[in-house]
């Protein structure tokens, strides 16, 4: 009963921050500062960071809420094995075999293998780590949309600098709208990109965190399911 709880809790924080961020973000609208945001941008680029945060980190949720599933079994068989019950570590085994998940087919092919290597646990440990990679590369291009933003958004202010025939009124009120067109290009989409850099690098942590516990588990399950088949 105590790892499902600790294994509900996984998804359960994610999605309690999700909520605050939801909440946060109701509150910058009421204010102004969303639609500001989006309809100041004139490259589409803070929109386009947006949408790609909103998408990964719904990837990240359905990871999580599968993977909760996942530690709670691995931890119920490592208590099996700890207490010797054949049958019953046969059916938390026949758990992982009969998933649909690729991740969980793999974890009972590697606690059950009976060739023990480190090219065998370096590949076990790649095919749980390796999707989070993509969510790595994603958190990092985030960061380098907002900056391709600034260098837009620059390139506006120029252009409204070289576009100036004369210095009338009416020349320079102008100037100055494009000029600070270019600058709310340049600050939104490099305040967009960082924060949502930040906070899907966090999520792709969490995740990672309780992938890497899993993998240490099924390392010790490992050795006492080897030992227990071996004493047998």
């Amino acid at each position: 009963m105590a790892s499902k709880n600790i294994s509900d809790l996984i998804f359960i924080k994610w999605f309690i921050g999700v909520i605050f961020f939801l909440i946060f973000m109701i509150i910058l609208n009421y204010f102004g500062f969303i639609s500001s945001f989006i309809n100041n941008d004139a490259s589409y680029i803070t929109s386009l960071i947006v949408i790609i945060f909103i998408y990964f980190s719904i990837k990240v949720g359905v990871e999580l809420f599968y993977l909760r599933f996942r530690y709670e079994n691995i931890n119920i068989l490592h208590l099996k094995l700890l207490n010797k019950s054949h049958e019953d570590i046969l059916a938390t085994l026949r758990l992982f075999e009969d998933s649909k998940n690729y991740d969980d087919q793999t974890i009972h092919t590697y606690i059950t293998s009976k060739i023990q290597n480190n090219s065998i646990k370096e590949n076990f440990e790649y095919s749980l780590i390796s999707k989070l990679n993509t969510g790595w590369l994603v958190a990092d291009g985030l960061l380098k949309l907002g900056l391709i933003g600034t260098v837009i958004g620059f390139i506006i202010m120029l252009s409204a600098i070289t576009e100036i025939d004369g210095f009338d009124f009416t020349m320079m009120k102008e100037m100055l709208q494009n000029m600070s067109g270019g600058m709310e290009v340049a600050l939104y989409t490099t305040l967009s990109g960082l924060v949502t850099s930040i906070l899907l690098t966090i999520q792709y942590s969490y995740l990672e965190h309780y992938t890497y516990k899993i993998f240490h588990i099924c390392n010790t399950c490992l050795s006492y399911y080897s030992e227990l088949n071996t004493n047998d």
